[in-house]
């Protein structure tokens, strides 16, 4: 299974939390709604620094980046998060949300000696590895590094060219014949 393909599958529910109130098609609309105002130019102010928004992008990069579909950068992830850290996030889940993005440029400067968005995207992984899945008690760097992880995913698949990237992908692509045994051949 690609990566793409259980993104696909786990997109409304990833930002659960925050919206759970919020039926699966409510979360959906939720999200396409800012990505649509952030496409009409609405003015708004920055909630993330410009160094925070440096490690917003090159973060968005490395989990979802270009390929023969549109990377997290490149449909506006980045501007997405800004816009739900200004105006969604309470208080707490900002901090948490504002606590892993410098911790991550903190972390990584101290590690390797490199800033976060000056390191190659391979770097940049290898890095990344040493907080990704793990546990993190609320405040960590690890629990907000997975509430940006689960917010760069709900902003990439509640975008309008992924949505419709997602409208035409088969969800079981191939032929399935129940009445033949797994394995079996043909």
């Amino acid at each position: 299974m690609h990566r793409r393909d259980v993104l696909s599958v786990l997109g409304a529910a990833v930002i659960v939390p925050l919206l759970a109130p919020l039926s699966a098609q409510a979360r959906y609309a939720a999200g396409a709604g800012l990505h649509q105002r952030l496409a009409s130019g609405q003015g708004r102010t920055p909630a993330l620094t410009p160094s925070q928004m440096a490690t917003l992008v090159a973060l968005s990069d490395n989990i979802l980046p270009t390929t023969e579909t549109p990377g997290a950068v490149d449909v506006g992830v980045p501007q997405f998060i800004d816009l739900m850290v200004g105006e969604w996030y309470g208080d707490s889940d900002k901090a948490e949300i504002l606590l892993g993005l410098d911790g991550i440029a903190e972390r990584h400067l101290a590690v390797t000696g490199k800033g976060f968005t000056e390191t190659y995207p391979a770097g940049r992984a290898e890095f990344l590895v040493t907080i990704d899945g793990k546990d993190g008690e609320r405040g960590s760097l690890e629990a907000g590094y997975r509430r940006l992880k689960d917010a760069i995913i709900f902003g990439y698949l509640t975008s309008e060219p992924v949505a419709k990237l997602l409208a035409t992908t088969p969800i079981v692509p191939g032929r399935f014949d129940g009445c033949i045994p797994v394995g079996a051949p043909r």
